[in-house]
């Protein structure tokens, strides 16, 4: 990514979504001097980076879209032919071509002339494609039918090292761990039997690290039958964002004080009455201060 032209980018990005508010005139400053003056020192020697934004920085996805949406303009209106689906994030993109392999290598090398700096190599199959942690490939169903099904790709150095049961940390922790992956297994499997297939490599690592493995397949069956996706529209999420918190301090007293409390919201004939509240009520703890947190006088 040249610097001037990620300024350039900003720039048109706030002229196409004005903002009274927004002081762009400062922003772009103060942008301005984080990415010409990234200084930093190795192997006893000064250097400044001259192209690209630094690692860490809070702002640099958001620049890389920016930076990238004229490119994804230029992509998907060419005087080529242009590809039935085209999807990127970040530095990755996906597409469905519809024309020949002598087009689509044409097709790429038009795509590299369009910004300076930014080349992409193209990865193509007929039948099956990897996508990140996605797996797409071609199915052909008993009428005769071919669609498009997609299952959980492992890349060759995965080697599961999720969070180990033996370390410190909060029990829930180890529960999230555990569904959030369940889940991104079922948002991609097309099938049970694929879902099923990729669980079983995750629980036989997990059991490696100290998980349960009663736990893990009861997770399993439960995300699969029983997790819906949330709501999207704002009509249904109103109905869930009107809640009942408990919020005290976390300690194990207090947590024992908050599930009592729970309960008895749960049992009483009142609180059922009342259709704009949700059960169970939502039991929560208050950030802990730290020194970032905290007002230093």
């Amino acid at each position: 990514m040249k610097l001037d032209l990620i300024l350039k980018s900003i720039y048109e990005a706030f002229l196409e979504h004005p903002d009274p508010y927004r002081p762009d005139i400062h922003l772009l400053e103060l942008l301005k001097l984080t990415l010409y003056y990234n200084d930093f020192h190795f192997d006893n020697q000064f250097f400044l980076q001259i192209c690209g934004i630094a690692m860490g920085r809070r702002y640099a996805p958001s620049s890389a879209n920016i930076y990238l949406k004229k490119f994804d303009d230029l992509a998907t209106h060419t005087p080529l032919i242009n590809p039935l689906l085209y999807f990127r994030f970040l530095d990755d993109i996906f597409g469905v071509w519809p024309g020949t392999v002598a087009q689509l290598k044409e097709y790429e090398a038009h795509l590299n002339t369009l910004i300076p700096g930014i080349k992409v190599t193209f990865s193509y199959n007929n039948y099956t494609i990897e996508f990140l942690d996605t797996f797409i490939f071609k199915h052909t169903h008993s009428n005769g039918l071919t669609t498009l099904q997609t299952k959980v790709h492992f890349k060759p150095t995965d080697t599961h090292q999720l969070l180990h049961r033996s370390s410190f940390h909060p029990r829930h922790t180890f529960n999230s761990v555990i569904k959030s992956q369940f889940i991104r297994f079922k948002r991609i499997s097309s099938t049970y039997s694929q879902y099923s297939f990729t669980s079983s490599i995750l629980i036989h690592s997990l059991i490696a690290r100290g998980y349960n493995k009663t736990l893990l397949r009861q997770q399993k069956l439960k995300i699969w039958r029983e997790y819906k996706e949330p709501p999207t529209s704002r009509k249904e999420q109103q109905k869930y964002t009107e809640i009942i918190p408990i919020i005290t301090h976390f300690d194990r007293h207090n947590l024992r004080l908050n599930h009592k409390w729970a309960s008895i919201i749960r049992e009483n004939p009142i609180f059922q009455k009342q259709q704009k509240i949700p059960s169970p009520p939502s039991v929560s703890f208050p950030p802990i201060k730290n020194i970032k947190t905290s007002e230093i006088y």
